[in-house]
């Protein structure tokens, strides 16, 4: 009962009716089951964990069973704001990631998973830093995590990383007639994530870095057809 109490009493809510009180705490209880602690305790009261990545037993948090795709727009932003400290340990877990494989988890079920499409770790660590949640340890760590998954795609799990970072870095979209699935939701995603990107990079006084990502994040236009007046797959010709 205090468990629960200390976890669903962070927000309290009002006027509402039982039913709708219901509702609330039911939605608040499962947006706190994932992502799943990977870490335990020894009996030193040592933080250790298992790395899905490379199998070794390391120092320091992991977290696992989630998908940004899912959770950047609200789970993870709800976390920031209402439970800080658990978030904080995530984010230190997402360093550990990078630091045992080189990529920033964009599927986690344990380690990197192919599915959904988008760079939206870069979302869901550049909004813990620019809020402050991330252990200022992590932060140049993750910055560097952010700007490496720019330029290069898993070898074997495609969602994580860019899959078409060399069209989108070049052309500025990945084009429709390439042979990549989802090409203008992948251009949109990392447009969007080259913008969160930029806001790190201001924070930290980067400002050449924070001129080409803010550029980058304007891709979305290159995709744009006035004729439709919709967003479209574009050829690499230029050709709608």
């Amino acid at each position: 009962q205090a468990r629960w109490d200390e976890v669903l009493g962070r927000i309290e809510v009002e006027g509402g009716t039982t039913e709708q009180y219901r509702t609330f705490y039911s939605c608040l209880y499962r947006s706190t089951l994932f992502p799943r602690k990977f870490y335990e305790i020894d009996k030193n009261g040592n933080i250790l964990h298992y790395s899905p990545y490379n199998g070794e037993v390391l120092p320091g948090y992991m977290y696992t069973d989630t998908g940004f795709w899912d959770t950047f727009r609200s789970l993870f932003p709800l976390l920031n704001l209402v439970y800080p400290s658990v978030n904080a340990e995530i984010q230190a877990g997402l360093a550990n990631a990078y630091r045992e494989s080189g990529f920033l988890p964009e599927w986690a079920s344990p380690g990197h998973r192919g599915c959904m499409v988008g760079n939206n770790s870069a979302s869901v660590v550049s909004d813990a830093i620019l809020k402050g949640v991330t252990p200022e340890e992590d932060i140049a760590t993750l910055y560097e995590a952010m700007l490496a998954g720019r330029r290069k795609v898993h070898p074997t799990v495609s969602s994580t990383g860019r899959l078409g970072h060399e069209y989108y870095n070049t052309l500025g979209y990945i084009p429709y007639d390439v042979g990549i699935n989802e090409n203008v939701a992948r251009t949109l995603e990392y447009a969007y994530d080259d913008w969160c990107i930029a806001q790190v990079a201001k924070k930290l006084g980067k400002t050449n870095d924070a001129a080409m990502l803010e550029k980058a994040s304007q891709n979305y236009k290159n995709l744009f057809d006035p004729e439709t007046r919709l967003m479209r797959g574009r050829n690499a010709d230029g050709t709608f």
